[in-house]
C-alpha cells in the first residue's frame, strides 16, 4: 500500500529569526511524515543568515526570497518548494504561531480525508483564551464578524474564513483555486482563500478539538500601549476589504460596500481602542489612506463589474537586440521560464532571429524604439543618437508598460537604463537581469549608470564575478541581488573526439567577432602553431556587430598573414553552434576583457571538447573545476600555443577528462534548473506596495494577524 505523501509546515518570516528560534525550533516538528519550508521574505543580511543557520540546524528547506513580496506570494513560493519536497498537504503557520507535533499529525490526517477542505484548530492565546475560530464576512456590506460559538464547524457560507496563521489545505484544493491571490500583499488574502474554497466545491472546517497558540501581533510587535495594532494593519485592512469587494461582487453589491466604507473603515480602526489616537493619529492616516486607496481600485467595478485575479499574470519582457548570440539564447530561456506562469510579451527594438523563436515558443512580440547603451554613447555622435532614441522612446515604452506588466517588468541587461525607471513610473514590479561585468568610462561615470539600477526591486547576477562587480560599484544594492547562472543547453549527445593522428589540429572560435573576445589572438595563435611546425587550421564562427566591418576586415587581413591559404575559415554567424564544436580538436575562448559568464566557453566543456580559456575571474568561475580546461593569461600567443600543444600531446587523457567535465556541466547549466529558479524570483508577482511609511519600515510585513 503507497504511503500517504508526506505534509510541509510553511512559514513565512519578514525579520522573525527570534520568533523561528523561540516557536518553530522549539516543537521540533521535522520528521519522516512533516517536512519545515521557511520563505523568508528578505528584510536584512544579519536575519537572512540567521535564518538560513537555523534551517540548517533544523532541517528546515529555507527558500530565501530576494525581496518582501508579501504574505501571499510567499506562501505561494512555498508550496511551490513543498511540492519539490513531495509534500502535498501544507500547513500555513505564522512564526509567532505554537502547534504541537500530534496536533499537526491530525491534521494532515484530516486533510488526507477530506482534500476538499481548509481546515484549522482554534486559536488560543498563551493564557488559553480563544482568540479566533471561524470569523464572517457578511457580504452584504464588508463588515466582518465572529460567529457564534455554538454556530456548526463546518460551513460552505462564502463569506465563512478561518484565520491564515495556522491554516491547512490539501494540493488538491490549492492547486484547484490557483492558491493564494498574491494581489493583496498582506491581510485579507486568507478571506480571499476561503470565498474561492467554497465556491470551488470545498468546505471551511474548524478543528474545536485541536488547538494552536497564537498571541496575536507578535510578528509585529512594536510595544504599542494595550490592543493598538500598526498602521500598516489598519491600511490594508481597509484597502484590501475594497479590494475583495472588487474581485467577486456584482454592482449592485459593491456600491453597497463602497457606501459602507466610512463606517467600516472606522469600525476598523476602532479594533485598537480610541485612545491609540491620542498616543499616534499617523495611525488615523493609515486607515484613510487604505480606504482612499480601496476606493480607487473599487470605483471602477461601478462600470465594469467584479474584476477576478488573472490566474496567469502578465509580464513585460525587454532585451536589447533580436539575434541568436549566448545572450539571446540566454534571454529565450528566461522567457520559457516564465510562459507556463504568464502571459508574456517581449519588447525587441527590431525584428530579427530571435522573433521566430520566441513566437514558436509562444511570447508576444512587439517592436518598441528604445535607447541602447552602447560604447558608441561616450562619442558625440553617439550621445546624441542615444538622446534621440530616448525622447521618441518614452511614450511608446509608456504605453506597452500600461497595457502589460501587471505582474512585473523584466529588462534583460543593463543597457536599457530608461525601462528600469519608466517601469518605476508606471508602478510595476522590476527585475533587472544583468549579464555584464564591465561598463564603459572612468568608475564615477560607471556608478552613475548603474545607479539606475536602484529602480529595480530584484537584481539577477549571472556569477559571482557580476555580482561582486556590481556591489562593488553600488553597494545599496545589498540584499536585492540573486546569483543565477546562466542555462547552457548541451547537444543531446556530445560527438565523440577523432583520433586525428595525422591531420590537422582543429582549432575552433565561437563568438561575436569583436575586439573584446579576441579572435585576432585566435589568429596569433594559429600563427604561433604553425611557425613551430604544428600543423593546424583555425575556424571562426560569428559575425561583427554592424558598424565593426572595419574589424573584420583587419581579421581577414591577419588571416592571409597566418599561413597558406585556406587555413582560417570565416564561417559567419550559425544559430547552432554544436556541428562545428562537433567537428573541433580544440576550442580557444581567447577574450582580452573579462567576461560576465563564459557562454562559449560552458558550451566547448558541453561539446566534450578540451578548451583553452583566458585567464579572467568571470571566465575562471565559469570553468571552475574542469581538468579538460586550460586557463592562460590572455593576450600572449605564445603561452595558448604552449597549451595548445600540451592538449595535444595527451590527447587521451584530455578527452577523458572533457567527456567528465561534460557531465557536470549538464547538471551545473541544467535549463530546468535554471528556469525553476528564475520563475522562483521573477513570477511571485504581488503589485509593488505603496512606499512604506517609517511606521510600516519597522514592522514584518510577512504575515501579521
Amino acid at each position: 500500500m503507497t504511503e500517504p505523501a508526506p505534509l510541509a509546515v510553511v512559514v513565512v518570516s519578514f525579520g522573525s529569526a527570534d520568533l523561528l528560534r523561540r516557536n518553530l525550533a522549539a516543537a521540533a516538528l521535522t520528521g519522516p511524515e512533516v517536512h519545515v519550508v521557511v520563505v523568508d521574505n528578505f528584510s536584512t543580511p544579519a536575519n537572512r543568515r540567521a535564518v538560513e543557520e537555523l534551517g540548517a540546524a533544523h532541517g528546515w528547506h529555507v527558500v530565501g526570497m530576494p525581496d518582501n513580496r508579501g504574505f501571499g506570494a510567499a506562501c505561494n513560493a512555498g508550496a511551490d518548494a513543498a511540492r519539490r519536497l513531495g509534500a502535498r498537504t501544507f500547513l500555513f503557520l505564522n512564526p509567532d504561531a505554537v502547534i504541537s507535533a500530534a496536533t499537526v499529525a491530525e491534521l494532515r490526517a484530516h486533510s488526507l480525508r477530506e482534500p476538499l477542505a481548509l481546515i484549522s484548530p482554534q486559536l488560543v492565546d498563551s493564557a488559553g483564551e480563544v482568540v479566533f475560530r471561524v470569523a464572517r464576512t457578511d457580504l452584504r456590506d464588508g463588515r466582518v464578524r465572529r460567529r457564534p460559538a455554538a454556530a456548526d464547524p463546518a460551513t460552505t457560507d462564502p463569506g465563512d474564513w478561518l484565520c491564515g496563521a495556522c491554516l491547512v489545505v490539501h494540493d488538491e484544493l490549492f492547486t484547484r483555486i490557483g492558491g493564494f491571490d498574491e494581489g493583496y500583499f498582506l491581510y485579507w488574502e486568507d478571506v480571499d482563500l476561503g470565498y474561492r474554497a467554497v465556491a470551488a466545491g470545498g468546505r471551511v472546517v474548524l478543528r474545536e478539538d485541536l488547538v494552536a497558540v497564537h498571541d496575536e501581533g507578535g510578528t509585529h510587535d512594536d510595544g504599542r500601549r494595550g490592543g493598538a495594532k500598526s498602521a500598516l494593519y489598519y491600511r490594508y485592512n481597509c484597502r484590501n476589504r475594497l479590494a475583495f469587494a472588487r474581485r467577486h461582487l456584482g454592482r449592485a453589491r459593491l456600491l453597497r460596500w463602497l457606501l459602507a466604507t466610512p463606517a467600516v473603515s472606522w469600525e476598523i480602526l476602532l479594533r485598537g481602542g480610541r485612545r491609540q489616537l491620542l498616543h499616534s493619529p499617523r495611525l488615523l492616516w493609515a486607515a484613510v489612506r487604505g480606504a482612499l486607496t480601496g476606493l480607487a481600485l473599487a470605483l471602477p467595478g461601478l462600470v465594469t463589474g467584479p474584476r477576478p485575479r488573472s490566474r496567469r499574470p502578465s509580464v513585460l519582457m525587454v532585451h536589447p537586440g533580436a539575434e541568436l548570440y549566448g545572450s539571446d539564447r540566454v534571454f529565450l530561456q528566461s522567457v520559457e521560464a516564465l510562459l507556463p506562469g504568464a502571459e508574456v510579451v517581449v519588447a525587441l527594438p527590431g525584428h530579427g532571429p530571435l522573433t521566430a523563436e520566441l513566437e514558436r515558443r509562444g511570447a508576444r512580440v512587439v517592436v518598441c524604439p528604445m535607447p541602447v547603451l552602447r560604447k558608441a554613447a561616450l562619442r558625440p555622435a553617439g550621445a546624441a543618437r542615444l538622446l534621440r532614441d530616448a525622447a521618441t522612446g518614452v511614450v511608446p515604452a509608456l504605453r506597452l508598460l500600461r497595457r502589460h506588466g501587471a505582474g512585473g517588468v523584466v529588462v534583460n541587461t543593463t543597457v536599457l537604463p530608461s525601462w528600469l525607471l519608466l517601469a518605476r513610473v508606471a508602478g510595476r514590479r522590476v527585475v533587472c537581469h544583468v549579464h555584464e561585468a564591465e561598463w564603459p568610462g572612468p568608475a564615477v561615470l560607471q556608478r552613475l549608470l548603474l545607479g539606475v539600477l536602484r529602480a529595480a526591486h530584484t537584481v539577477i547576477a549571472n556569477s559571482r564575478f557580476t555580482a561582486g562587480v556590481l556591489l562593488g560599484l553600488v553597494p545599496a544594492l545589498a540584499g536585492r541581488v540573486t546569483v543565477l547562472p546562466n542555462p547552457v543547453p548541451g547537444p543531446v549527445r556530445p560527438a565523440p573526439a577523432g583520433a586525428r593522428p595525422d591531420g590537422p589540429v582543429r582549432l575552433l572560435f565561437v563568438g561575436r567577432l569583436s575586439p573584446r573576445k579576441g579572435p585576432d589572438v585566435a589568429i596569433a595563435v594559429l600563427r604561433e602553431l604553425l611557425a613551430r611546425g604544428v600543423d593546424a587550421r583555425l575556424t571562426l564562427v560569428g559575425s561583427v556587430f554592424p558598424g565593426y566591418e572595419w574589424f573584420e576586415a583587419r581579421l581577414r587581413a591577419a588571416a592571409a598573414d597566418a599561413g597558406p591559404r585556406g587555413r582560417v575559415e570565416f564561417r559567419g554567424f550559425a544559430p547552432d553552434v554544436w556541428p562545428a564544436l562537433a567537428d573541433a580538436d580544440v576550442v580557444l575562448v581567447p577574450s582580452l576583457l573579462d567576461e560576465s559568464f563564459g557562454n562559449a566557453a560552458v558550451e566547448a566543456v558541453l561539446a566534450a571538447r578540451p578548451a583553452v580559456v583566458s585567464d579572467l575571474p568571470g571566465l575562471r568561475e565559469a570553468v571552475e573545476g574542469y581538468a579538460g580546461v586550460q586557463v592562460v593569461a590572455p593576450g600572449r600567443p605564445e603561452l595558448w600555443a604552449d597549451a595548445v600543444e600540451r592538449l595535444v600531446a595527451a590527447p587521451a587523457a584530455f578527452r577523458a577528462a572533457a567527456a567528465r567535465d561534460a557531465a557536470e556541466a549538464r547538471r551545473r547549466h541544467a535549463p530546468d534548473g535554471y528556469q525553476a529558479r528564475l520563475a522562483a524570483v521573477a513570477l511571485p508577482v504581488a503589485p509593488v506596495p505603496a512606499p512604506r511609511t517609517h511606521d510600516d519600515a519597522r514592522r514584518p510585513t510577512g504575515l501579521p494577524r
